[in-house]
C-alpha cells in the first residue's frame, strides 16, 4: 500500500523533475537573467587582459556544455528510485512488509532533484551583457595605449543592489525607508600613446524604496507593500591629465556643460590646471561601449596639438 501511494506521488514528481531538466530558451541568457557575478582586477597589458576575459567565457561555455550533456541524468536516477520502491511493492503482494528499498528509493529521488537543480543553475548562468561591452571597449582602446603600458582598475559585475553598495538611506514622514545604491562597476586608468593619462569611472545609481507594512483603510489588516524602484541613472566620470608638451586645452562648443553626447549629457566640465574633468549622466539602463567611447572622443575635441 505504501509503495502504491508513493508511486502516485512519484508520477507527479516525475513531471516536476522533467520541467527542471528541459533546456531553457536561449533568450533568457541573452537578457542577462540569473547572470554570473563577475569581479575582475586590471593590472596587465591589454592583450593579456583580453585573453583572460576570453578564457573565462570559454570556461563558462564548457561548464554549460557539460551540464547540457548530463541534463537527463536526474530522470534516469529518479526512475531507478521508482524501481526500488516497486520492489517493496512486490514484497507486499507476497505478504512481506519491507521499507528498506522504499527508503533507498526516496533518498535517490532527493538526490535526483538536487542534481537537477545544480545542473539547471549551471545552464542558466550567463555573463552579464556589460562583460562583452567592456571587452569591446578595451579592445578598441588598446591601440591608443603607449607601447608596453597597462590597464589598471577593476570590473565589478557582482550585482548592483547589494547591501555593501548602499550609499545612504533616508526615511520619510511615514517611516518608509528609501535606499540609494551606488555601484562603480567600471574603473579604468591608462597612459595613452600621446602622453595623456586617462581615468574613467562608470557608476550606476539606483533609488529604491524598501518594502514595508501598511494597514488597509477598509479591511484594517496589515499588508506588505513590495519594494518600488524610484529611479535609475548612469554616471560617467572622465579625467584626462593632458601632456602639456603635446597639447593645449581650448574651449569647444561641441563639448560643454549641458551638451548631449549620444545617450549621455555633460553635467559638469572643468579644464583648470591642465586637466579635463567631466561628469556625464544618462537615464539608460545599459551602457554600451560605443556610448562611453563617444564621450571620450568628444572630450578630445578640447585638445589642440601644439606646433613643434
Amino acid at each position: 500500500m505504501i509503495a502504491l501511494c508513493l508511486s502516485g506521488i512519484g508520477i507527479a514528481l516525475f513531471f516536476v523533475l522533467l520541467s527542471l531538466c528541459r533546456q531553457q530558451p536561449a533568450a533568457k541568457a541573452e537578457e542577462g537573467h540569473e547572470a554570473t557575478p563577475v569581479y575582475l582586477t586590471f593590472a596587465d597589458k591589454p592583450d593579456r587582459i583580453l585573453s583572460g576575459m576570453d578564457s573565462l567565457l570559454e570556461q563558462a561555455r564548457q561548464v554549460g556544455t557539460a551540464a547540457q550533456r548530463w541534463r537527463w541524468a536526474p530522470l534516469i536516477l529518479f526512475a531507478g528510485g521508482m524501481g526500488l520502491i516497486w520492489i517493496d511493492g512486490l514484497f507486499d503482494l507476497f505478504g512481506y512488509t519491507s521499507i528498506v528499498f522504499t527508503s533507498g528509493g526516496i533518498l535517490i529521488w532527493i538526490a535526483a532533484f538536487v542534481m537537477a537543480i545544480a545542473l539547471r543553475r549551471k545552464r542558466a548562468q550567463a555573463f552579464p551583457p556589460r562583460y562583452q561591452e567592456v571587452r569591446q571597449m578595451l579592445f578598441t582602446l588598446r591601440d591608443d595605449l603607449r607601447r608596453g603600458s597597462t590597464f589598471l582598475g577593476h570590473l565589478d559585475l557582482s550585482g548592483t543592489m547589494l547591501p555593501s553598495k548602499v550609499a545612504r538611506e533616508a526615511h520619510d514622514s511615514q517611516n518608509r525607508t528609501t535606499q540609494y545604491f551606488r555601484d562603480e562597476w567600471l574603473n579604468l586608468k591608462a597612459k595613452l600613446y600621446d602622453g595623456n593619462i586617462l581615468r574613467l569611472s562608470a557608476i550606476e545609481r539606483i533609488k529604491q524604496r524598501k518594502s514595508y507594512w501598511k494597514r488597509g483603510r477598509v479591511s484594517g489588516k496589515m499588508k506588505l507593500k513590495p519594494a518600488k524602484l524610484k529611479g535609475i541613472d548612469q554616471q560617467l566620470k572622465v579625467r584626462i591629465a593632458v601632456n602639456p608638451q603635446v597639447y593645449g586645452i581650448v574651449p569647444n562648443a561641441r563639448f560643454r556643460a549641458g551638451r548631449k553626447i549620444g545617450h549621455f549629457t555633460i553635467a559638469t566640465l572643468n579644464t583648470q590646471g591642465g586637466i579635463i574633468e567631466t561628469v556625464a549622466t544618462s537615464s539608460i539602463e545599459e551602457v554600451k561601449s560605443e556610448n562611453i567611447l563617444e564621450v571620450l572622443k568628444s572630450a578630445y575635441s578640447l585638445l589642440k596639438r601644439k606646433v613643434a
